[in-house]
């Protein structure tokens, strides 16, 4: 009995394969153009043949060759413009594609054949193209299954139809709950939650709230969680916050089994479950809440307040008259090698001097507090002949040794 019907389906397989190798060549005649015959390419009887090709090949589990026939009507159709009958065959293409095993290419020819119906005008047709294309795509493609739902509900919050609009959000959240995408789940919770608000239906406004208090925590992010409630939510929620802010693990285990949260969507009872204080357990970095980068910038200020090692080339950065007592006193330099490396960047100097030639001393002139390295520079001939001893006691202690003064050379050069 077994062999009996096997023959029969066989045969009956290779009938519509041979039905569909005759419309093929119908279509493939139709296109065809000579002097005598067709001057021009019909192409809306090719797109008929190459559409009825299909069916036959689809029969004939023949599923390559069925969407080959599929896309040459489609295109036919719409060169044609004939738009909802190239949706449709591009609707049985994305069926064929997904019994080959090639989800990818099924998703593709979904969005274009719910692309024609919108441009057809036929928007309730496209929402169903999406719903069942969402459908067939959850398992194998969650992420695109969901970008489906979300496509419906936009055509149906377009159209006003609120209810449906929600069926399709809830769709998507359920799928991106699943999968883990919590930052695509709270869009879609989000969205779920502006239609309840227009249909003032507070009690689903209060779980949409439970949700994403949920959500958040389960990123790890508590302050996220506050900001995100709108309107009526449960005192859970707040202390479910307040236990996941103070660390306290025995409140959120006893909260995990309030009505409140096990009678939500079953996705996020389950998320809720394995929620701790600091997250869900096995979210993906790529999901968890990034803290503000604050080191970066305290790290700025940090370096900017700290000062050069040394003492050296503190000094040597703006080397003036007013610091070299100071340099003198911590360096005591000694060499021409020193002297030049410290006059590398000698001050800008306002109005150059006018040089005054006297043949007396100008000590005199000058006042004891006036030059900084004392009473050899005010000589310029460096004859202290007309000093007195006591002047010579009180003068400066550090330019006192021997003549080791390293400035004394300049401030005779000033003096001129």
């Amino acid at each position: 009995h077994y062999y009996i019907t096997n023959n029969l389906r066989l045969s009956m397989e290779q009938k519509h394969v041979s039905e569909a190798l005759k419309e093929k060549k119908l279509a493939e005649g139709a296109l065809k153009t000579s002097f005598f015959g067709n001057w021009k390419a019909d192409n809306d009887t090719a797109a008929h043949h190459y559409e009825k090709a299909g069916q036959f090949f689809k029969l004939g589990k023949s599923w390559a060759e069925s969407r080959s026939c599929y896309i040459e009507a489609a295109t036919y159709y719409d060169r044609a413009r004939v738009l909802f009958s190239a949706g449709k065959c591009h609707e049985a293409a994305g069926s064929c594609s997904k019994e080959l095993g090639r989800f990818d290419e099924a998703h593709q020819h979904i969005e274009r054949a719910g692309d024609f119906y919108t441009q057809n005008g036929t928007a309730s047709t496209a929402i169903t193209c999406y719903v069942k294309g969402a459908e067939a795509l959850a398992l194998k493609l969650p992420e695109q299954a969901a970008a489906l739902y979300l496509r419906a509900g936009e055509l149906e919050k377009d159209n006003d139809h609120t209810r449906e609009a929600i069926k399709c959000y809830s769709g998507a959240k359920k799928i991106f709950a699943r999968t883990k995408m919590y930052k695509e789940c709270i869009s879609a919770v989000q969205y779920t939650r502006e239609l309840y608000e227009q249909v003032e239906s507070y009690e689903h406004i209060e779980k949409c709230n439970m949700s994403l208090v949920i959500l958040h925590l389960a990123r790890g992010d508590s302050v996220a969680a506050k900001q995100s409630i709108s309107g009526d939510v449960s005192l859970v929620a707040d202390q479910l916050i307040d236990a996941v802010e103070n660390g306290d693990d025995e409140t959120i285990n006893k909260l995990k089994s309030h009505g409140d949260i096990v009678y939500l969507d079953t996705e996020i009872a389950k998320i809720a479950k394995f929620l701790t204080q600091d997250g869900a357990v096995n979210v993906p970095s790529s999901q968890r809440s990034k803290p503000s980068n604050t080191t970066t910038t305290s790290s700025i200020f940090q370096s900017a307040g700290k000062k050069s090692n040394s003492q050296k080339e503190e000094l040597f950065a703006r080397p003036n008259r007013t610091n070299r007592d100071e340099l003198f006193a911590r360096t005591k330099p000694s060499g021409d090698s020193e002297k030049s490396e410290l006059f590398s960047r000698p001050a800008p100097v306002t109005q150059p001097a006018t040089p005054v030639y006297q043949s007396a001393p100008v000590a005199s002139n000058l006042g004891d507090n006036s030059n900084p390295f004392g009473e050899d520079g005010a000589n310029p001939s460096g004859d202290n002949q007309g000093e007195s001893p006591d002047q010579t006691s009180d003068s400066n202690p550090i330019v006192e040794a021997d003549n080791n003064n390293p400035f004394e050379e300049d401030d005779e050069e000033d003096l001129c």
